[in-house]
């Protein structure tokens, strides 16, 4: 299980009293109201500390949780200090979703008296019925509104940027470097992950570009996926200055030719790779709509995310393509740039879609599906984030 897909569960374990001195079974609360509440959010696993049943330090793996989680549910019944260091961790590092419980009767401090929180009762089946649905249709409006922000800590600094990796700047990663990992199911194809300057990358039949839905790319000079596909693929003189914006005019007339000047998300237009045909060995380039702008607001990525990447790959299947022999792609992790995703976050999303996508169209002609990492600590991240999805074998080929 991979931690975007579970909920944990922060809360007293055994039996203990409540702020009244009453004896309260609170596994008894995780296993008959939690849990079966969070059991009911499709794809979502619950899961607290003394679930771990792989060896390891507890802490550690509390903490991962505490910040991959794609939910987490915490019971502040007996006011707990260590309930209340973990609710204070969360809150530092995830500006949402986190669902505070408390039993009947208790009185939230004050600090967070302003924060919403539900209140549930053990004592009769009617109750815990009652308590399970409250619990249920928070997890699920909050996975839902894209725009929620839970924490205090992301409300009062909303432009709070957290790392993994505490105490390190982030480093770009130079070398060039590639690591394949099998599928479990088809070995024959393997997701991968790619590093190095863009300009002395050779791998990749197609280099997908992360557009916003009007699909205009970024100006050469930016660091963005877009801006330097756009100005590797651009005709230039010896000095290097632009003379044709060739990937960038023809995405133009693709625009004009559809009439519009905005794409419904996740939309694919492909171009050819202009110079990079020559210089990368790139056959096309997958321009996919995958954030949204919104005036004086920026962007934000998409709501489905997935659906971007399998749209790509199965654009690749089609038979306009077949002869030019397009087996691989190297993708940014979309959402992460102007969209400013968690690349941990996101990065997981895409793994998935991609695998998902091959294991279940095993005729589809793309063999390899990479994504291109920018740092060290994200290369970090990744190959992790790699090690626990089950549908990946462990063990790269690295070159």
């Amino acid at each position: 299980m991979s931690q975007q897909d579970s909920c944990f569960v922060i809360m007293p374990y055994h039996t203990k009293k409540d702020v009244d001195g009453k004896d309260v079974d609170f596994d008894e609360i995780y296993d008959y109201i939690i849990k079966e509440a969070v059991q009911r959010v499709p794809a979502l696993q619950c899961i607290r500390c003394d679930d771990f049943d792989q060896p390891g330090w507890i802490p550690a793996r509390m903490l991962t949780q505490i910040l991959e989680a794609r939910v987490a549910v915490v019971d502040i019944s007996t006011l707990n200090a260590n309930v209340f260091y973990e609710l204070g961790v969360r809150h530092a590092l995830r500006k949402s979703i986190t669902v505070l419980i408390r039993r009947k009767g208790t009185n939230t401090p004050f600090n967070i008296e302003g924060m919403s929180s539900i209140e549930y009762d053990s004592t009769g089946p009617r109750a815990i019925d009652e308590a399970k649905a409250k619990i249920h249709s928070a997890i699920v409006s909050a996975i839902d509104d894209t725009d929620n922000i839970d924490s205090l800590v992301y409300q009062a600094l909303p432009d709070l940027k957290v790392h993994r990796g505490v105490g390190r700047v982030p480093a770009r990663v130079t070398k060039v470097q590639v690591f394949e990992f099998p599928l479990r199911q088809n070995p024959d194809k393997r997701l991968g992950l790619v590093t190095g300057d863009r300009e002395y990358l050779t791998i990749g039949d197609v280099w997908v570009n992360s557009e916003n839905t009007n699909m205009q790319m970024d100006r050469f000079y930016g660091a963005s996926t877009s801006a330097t596909i756009r100005y590797l693929g651009a005709r230039k003189n010896a000095a290097g200055m632009v003379k044709e914006d060739t990937i960038e005019e023809e995405l133009r007339r693709k625009m004009a030719a559809e009439e519009a000047i905005e794409v419904q998300p996740a939309t694919v237009f492909v171009t050819g790779a202009g110079a990079l045909r020559d210089s990368n060995n790139v056959k096309r380039i997958f321009h996919v709509a995958t954030v949204n702008g919104e005036p004086r607001e920026g962007y934000k990525p998409v709501a489905n995310l997935e659906r971007c990447v399998t749209n790509a790959i199965r654009e690749a299947g089609r038979p306009d393509y077949q002869s030019e022999g397009l087996t691989s792609m190297v993708f940014p992790i979309l959402g992460t740039g102007a969209g400013g995703g968690s690349v941990v976050t996101h990065a997981e999303r895409c793994f998935k879609a991609a695998i998902e996508f091959m294991e279940s169209n095993p005729t589809n002609p793309i063999q390899r599906v990479y994504f291109y990492v920018w740092t060290d600590i994200d290369l970090e991240n990744c190959l992790t984030l790699i090690a626990s999805i089950p549908g990946l074998s462990p063990r790269a080929n690295a070159s």
